[in-house]
């Protein structure tokens, strides 16, 4: 079950995890790729995106939205994230969006997107 800061997220409907070098490229002019010039200076990111949704009464579903947004709330620490794959808390994260929608024609649920890079502050 994943869950950011012990807060449950529900049912995880999609997580998508990318690493990024943020390589520094030069290509030399005149010259093929394999030329190019290639320094890994500016170290990695981690940027993860869950998508899934939030069942419960309204009460419920509001506990959920405020807890999520209370770590949101512009002087952030990293907080634990468990993923729904691994199952582990291997990652401190920060979170750098979050929406969400409630359906009129279903309010059963919360249907949210939660976007998280890994660090530290």
């Amino acid at each position: 079950m994943a869950t950011l800061n012990a807060q449950s997220l529900g049912q995880v409907q999609s997580e998508t995890q990318s690493k990024d070098s943020g390589l520094f490229q030069f290509p030399i002019p005149g010259q093929n790729s394999n030329n190019a010039f290639l320094l890994d200076l500016f170290g990695v990111l981690r940027t993860i995106t869950v998508e899934g949704l939030f069942t419960g009464t309204l009460a419920q579903q509001n506990t959920f939205i405020t807890a999520i947004e209370g770590i949101e709330n512009g002087a952030q620490s990293p907080v634990s994230f468990v993923s729904s794959q691994t199952s582990t808390a291997d990652k401190n994260v920060l979170i750098q969006s979050f929406s969400w929608t409630v359906s009129k024609a279903n309010p059963a649920y919360v249907s949210y997107s939660l976007t998280l890079i890994e660090g530290t502050s």
